[in-house]
């Protein structure tokens, strides 16, 4: 071929390929559970390696106010997508079933609310908490489903003596005495006693999970309208943040430095340490090590909807598919944990 005509052809190409459109790309807003911490550096690392981008997805994710929170935002059409607390969505089910928003992926399938205690008090078991004081803020999970943790247990409820407190000040109050045990997250309350100095073998976690309140936590959360009409969008979705989860699994302290880059004051250290209790007390479970993260038996979830049902009170049992939308999971292979 002549040289001219070679170019000729070659500056055709390159403008066919300008003029070409780029991947469409879609726009999911997302909403965290709580605020730029260790748990979520797994996120931000999907984010900045591309994951989502290589599925189509313009991703926007913002810092959260807690495991309850996403639910309402998503349900209000704020948010398409968020990582949040799936009882309090079965709640939200039950009470309100025309504002559907559906669990895409449960992450956490081991709870972390707990009963927390210093060993000063000698609160060893359920029955110990009659006549204490316990403080716990009242939108905690913990507390919500004291009710159902005090039937399994066997203790009566009435006679605790919860007093309301602010998250911000709940570790406080607990080291200064005025409370005897609280409510909350394991590694929440944990680590704002770390903060205040407490040493780990001074705490005690009565975990509601060992007294049969054997319930599931944090999950991906989508609007059922994004799962209806743009089914390969959540997909995709899961699919990014499972591989940032799997990678972040392998080696928390990288994974923490996605978090760093975007919070100045944040101590990789301690939120490293923060991440890996996570991983090793809600994610690396038995189910998870034998199926992949994200895998619960139809029979346990259905059992965990009931117990929230009992424990909320709540008007109707919903069903397991109207909380759990399992066309998005991907294959056990690239779910796969050591």
């Amino acid at each position: 071929m002549p040289k001219a005509l070679a170019r000729r052809a070659l500056a055709l190409a390159a403008g066919l390929l300008a003029a070409a459109p780029a991947l469409a790309q879609e726009n999911v807003r997302m909403i965290l559970n709580w605020r730029l911490e260790g748990p979520n550096a797994p996120f931000f690392l999907a984010e900045d390696r591309g994951f989502f981008r290589e599925e189509g997805i313009t991703l926007r994710m913002d810092p959260g106010e807690g495991s309850s929170a996403p639910i309402g935002r998503i349900a209000a059409g704020t948010y398409d997508a968020g990582f949040g607390d799936i009882n309090t969505l079965i709640e939200f089910t039950a009470r309100q079933p025309e504002r559907r928003v559906v669990t895409a992926m449960v992450l956490y399938t081991r709870p972390p609310m707990a009963v927390v205690s210093l060993a000063r008090a000698n609160v060893t078991r359920p029955q110990d908490l009659a006549g204490r004081r316990v403080g716990a803020p009242q939108n905690d999970t913990g507390f919500r489903l004291f009710p159902a943790f005090a039937t399994l247990a066997g203790i009566d409820a009435s006679r605790v003596n919860f007093q309301s407190v602010t998250p911000q000040l709940r570790e406080t109050l607990l080291v200064r005495g005025d409370v005897e045990a609280v409510t909350g997250f394991d590694s929440t309350v944990w680590f704002g006693l770390k903060g205040l100095g407490v040493r780990r073998e001074d705490v005690r976690f009565m975990y509601y999970g060992d007294h049969g309140v054997d319930v599931l936590s944090n999950s991906i959360l989508v609007s059922t309208e994004m799962a209806e009409r743009r089914p390969q969008v959540v997909a995709g979705l899961v699919r990014a943040i499972t591989r940032g989860w799997v990678e972040a699994i392998r080696d928390p302290r990288a994974a923490v430095q996605h978090i760093a880059r975007r919070e100045a004051l944040l101590d990789p250290a301690l939120e490293t340490e923060r991440l890996q209790w996570v991983i090793d007390n809600q994610i690396r479970t038995p189910e998870a090590l034998a199926n992949g993260i994200g895998h619960v038996e139809p029979e346990r979830l259905a059992r965990a909807i009931g117990i929230v049902a009992q424990g909320f009170g709540l008007p109707r049992v919903p069903a397991p598919a109207e909380i759990l939308d399992t066309r998005f999971l991907p294959a056990a292979e690239a779910r796969r944990i050591q």
